[in-house]
């Protein structure tokens, strides 16, 4: 089958590999349909996480349909639609119990030189019972296939960092995850959704969402978050970017009491963590990945029912010959490119 797979840095290609095969009872094969490039897949393209080996097959973002099940598994038959999270789970073990499917003990994630990822005609599914979520028929791929990582991870933020009703919430970065945190936030009636940026288009993005955008390059965003907080600060700060100056930028703009959820992804070891100011204001902090399987189901409905429109950032469709090409102008901010969709 056709893949893509990582060469090196700024270096992938789209190449022959082996098709999957149902290895244990309960794997499911899935023709993959849709897949997607995502913020993290970066990471390993521009080298920010360096990878000791080549030839992998990337991406983990996808919707698929059966088209083999292992013996074991239940609920699922070939010609069901499916979307699934980046990682597979089992369902059992301690963390998967208490419903923190992200720190399973037998997680396995797609790509990054694991499990062969997403971006290829068919991927095998481990514990597909526990990782997969059936399709209503309603729902195209382009409308279900975010709810596999980004939005999924933007209502995490939202959600951990406890936004209410009236609340003045700030996001910074209009990536595809600060996009989804933003239109998640808008779900819980706050006073306003301040977007943080400086590139034109995703903060001409933010805007169509229903946030305030600010250019971060042309002004003091401090500034308009004073404004609209009687110069308190936001009750609740997101980070969507995954670098440490955004990171910092969120203890500048938070008010005493306020939280911070931080849910961009990190390579760095460690973090100048402003100790003494987080207890002087009585600041919450949280950080992690997202446990996507939590938040399939949930999402899929607010779709279904007009709540929630995750296709307005899908900005380009290309064939999963061109993934090349969709990397370059993701990686390079071109052609206004915000979030590219792949068919196999």
């Amino acid at each position: 089958m056709k893949a893509v797979t990582f060469e090196g840095p700024f270096n992938v290609a789209v190449s022959d590999v082996d098709d999957p095969t149902i290895r244990e009872p309960g794997d499911v094969i899935l023709r993959v349909t849709s897949s997607a490039i995502c913020g993290s897949d970066l990471h390993a393209y521009n080298g920010r996480i360096p990878t000791p080996v080549s030839g992998w097959v990337m991406g983990h973002e996808y919707v698929g349909e059966v088209v083999e099940v292992g013996a074991d598994v239940e609920g699922l038959r070939p010609g069901e639609r499916v979307v699934g999270g980046p990682y597979a789970s089992c369902g059992e073990c301690f963390y998967c119990r208490r419903n923190w499917p992200s720190q399973c003990m037998y997680q396995q994630h797609f790509g990054y030189g694991m499990l062969p990822g997403a971006q290829a005609e068919y991927l095998r599914v481990p514990y597909a019972r526990t990782t997969l979520e059936k399709l209503p028929d309603s729902l195209p791929d382009e409308r279900a296939i975010l709810v596999g990582d980004v939005l999924s991870t933007g209502y995490f933020a939202v959600e951990r960092g406890e936004v209410r009703a009236g609340d003045v919430v700030v996001v910074v970065g209009c990536g595809p995850v600060g996009l989804c945190a933003q239109m998640c936030a808008l779900l819980f009636e706050p006073k306003v959704v301040i977007a943080i940026d400086s590139v034109p288009e995703r903060l001409e993005m933010a805007r169509k969402i229903g946030a305030l955008p600010v250019d971060m390059s042309e002004g003091d965003p401090g500034a308009v978050i004073r404004e609209h907080t009687e110069r308190r600060g936001a009750d609740v700060v997101i980070e969507a970017v995954g670098h440490q100056d955004a990171l910092r930028s969120c203890f500048q703009h938070v008010r005493p009491g306020g939280a911070i959820s931080a849910v961009g992804v990190y390579s760095e070891a460690e973090f100048p963590f402003p100790m003494f100011k987080a207890y002087l204001h009585d600041l919450t902090f949280r950080i992690g990945a997202c446990p996507v399987k939590n938040y399939l189901a949930k999402l899929l409905d607010l779709i279904e029912r007009g709540k929630l429109d995750p296709t307005v950032i899908l900005t380009h469709t290309l064939p999963l010959a061109e993934a090349p090409h969709g990397y370059d102008i993701f990686a390079g901010h071109k052609d206004s490119c915000v979030k590219v969709l792949l068919r196999p």
